[in-house]
């Protein structure tokens, strides 16, 4: 049985991925410290070259380098080997998986919490989101080859440096490697309770500057136009515009302004986060946070801003269902619950399921507090959630042109 088999290589080779892991982990690579994503990125290659890999460094100069790997697939032989959801053997389909070479964590990181085992918890920065994740697509990989399966199909690994930045310099690159995709599995952890991720929300946001009039509070307040207090107005009327039984949510993130406590506020400014479950709900939400944005409340104070798209949500597509369906059959041959969740999280998958890629998303390791200096991997999730991952890619490989269910 194929996931019985890769799992059990993964248990000889734990040892190997352990001080992979460990190594990624102590390197500072947050969104900002490029030397450490470009080393981090250089690792990465050397290791899928050694795979037998093409691979192509995507070099950016305000951000970390990226990495493409890609291979061809294996082919049927000997008659090949039945997916288990069509019962066809022929030849079928590339597969795009998805990955980052960055954190959240700035410089400096590494060296105050660096990788530490107690039983079966690791921590360290990164450690679960997401260079877990890498290390366990890359063994996903090490174990279809060196199983000779023979049905593994054409790959890419896509490598982003600037993940947690939003991906703005490979998003195009993305959208790209999703086209020529046929599927698309996101290498993400699994959320804390275990769960895959099968749909995820859309994010944009706006910056916000207010301009008013500065005067002094105590002798003739009535002459400034405070921009603190027209921001204070807004927000009210942004937040009357959450609606979370519906998903979408106004937050404002930062909001800064004034000089002096004995003086007007001449200047302000915020920042709004927006989260939406579908294309539509968010041109619906953006259309009526620029209609209050522009609306003036105090005469006198100008209000201008800046828009950003960040992700559109990833959503359930033509194929996500026998996609699913490959991943709870793994997951029941593995002894795996399968639990599915939606979160308002974003990743790269999300650009790959916009146009139309069936994408599945949280196919990683188990961990938790990501983002934050308690972030944790779940040591004992590590094989059998690698091992799942490369069942399903393997499947992947002998799936029949049969169309998408």
């Amino acid at each position: 049985m194929l996931s019985k088999d890769i799992k059990s290589y993964l248990d000889k080779n734990y040892d190997e991925m352990l001080k992979l892991l460990e190594r990624l982990v102590n390197i500072d690579s947050g969104s900002a410290c490029k030397e450490g994503i470009d080393r981090v990125a250089s690792i990465m290659a050397q290791e899928y070259i050694k795979e037998g890999f093409q691979v192509e460094i995507l070099e950016h100069e305000n951000c970390g380098n990226a990495v493409i790997a890609r291979k061809s697939g294996t082919g049927l032989k000997n008659g090949g080997s039945q997916s288990p959801q069509t019962g066809d053997s022929r030849n079928h389909g590339k597969v795009l998986m998805i990955c980052h070479l960055d954190t959240a964590f700035p410089e400096g990181s590494a060296k105050a919490n660096p990788f530490t085992i107690k039983g079966n918890i690791a921590t360290g920065p990164g450690v679960v989101d997401m260079k877990a994740c890498l290390v366990g697509c890359l063994y996903a990989f090490k174990a279809l080859y060196a199983l000779g399966v023979d049905h593994v199909p054409e790959v890419a690994v896509l490598m982003s440096g600037d993940e947690e930045a939003g991906s703005h310099a490979v998003q195009e690159r993305i959208i790209e490697e999703g086209r020529k995709a046929d599927w698309c599995i996101v290498t993400e952890g699994a959320r804390e309770n275990g769960a895959i991720v099968i749909e995820r929300k859309g994010n944009c946001y706006f910056h916000v500057h207010a301009s008013g009039r500065a005067a002094h509070a105590g002798i003739e307040p009535e002459k400034g136009r405070n921009a603190i207090e027209e921001l204070a107005l807004k927000i009210v009327k942004l937040r009357a515009l959450n609606d979370f039984g519906k998903g979408s949510t106004v937050t404002i993130g930062t909001i800064k302004g004034g000089e002096n406590r004995i003086v007007v506020a001449e200047s302000a400014e915020m920042d709004i986060d927006l989260r939406y479950r579908t294309k539509e709900d968010g041109e619906m939400l953006i259309r009526r946070v620029r209609d209050i944005l522009e609306q003036v409340e105090i005469d006198g104070v100008h209000t201008e801003y800046t828009f950003t798209r960040n992700r559109p949500p990833l959503v359930q597509v033509e194929g996500s269902a026998m996609l699913q369906g490959l991943v709870k059959e793994a997951s029941q041959e593995l002894g795996i619950p399968y639990l599915t969740a939606v979160t308002g999280g974003v990743s790269d998958g999300n650009f790959v399921a916009d146009i139309g890629t069936p994408t599945i998303d949280g196919l990683g390791p188990v961990g938790g507090m990501m983002c934050s200096p308690e972030e944790y991997l779940c040591l004992d999730s590590m094989t059998e959630r690698i091992a799942r991952m490369g069942t399903v890619v393997g499947w992947l490989g002998c799936l029949a042109d049969v169309g998408r269910s």
